[in-house]
C-alpha cells in the first residue's frame, strides 16, 4: 500500500551542515526525490498520498496518458 511504502530518510553529506531528506519507496527502494528540508520532503510525501487517495476514490485517472 502506497501510504505505508513512502518514507523519508535523512541523508548526511560530507559536511555536517550538508543534510538532505530523501523521499523513497521502501517497497522497491526507489528514490522519489531529494529535498533540502524535512518540511519539503513531508509536503511531497503528503502530495503523493493525496494523489493515491484520489485515484482509489475514482476522482483522478491513475494514468491520464492512456485513453
Amino acid at each position: 500500500m502506497l501510504h505505508d511504502a513512502i518514507e523519508i530518510r535523512k541523508i548526511a553529506g560530507p559536511d555536517e551542515n550538508d543534510v538532505r531528506y530523501e523521499v523513497y519507496d521502501s517497497d522497491t527502494g526507489v528514490s522519489l526525490g531529494l529535498y533540502q528540508s524535512m518540511e519539503h520532503a513531508e509536503a511531497e510525501r503528503q502530495r503523493m498520498k493525496a494523489s493515491d487517495n484520489e485515484v482509489k476514490a475514482g476522482d483522478a485517472d491513475d494514468d491520464p496518458s492512456v485513453e
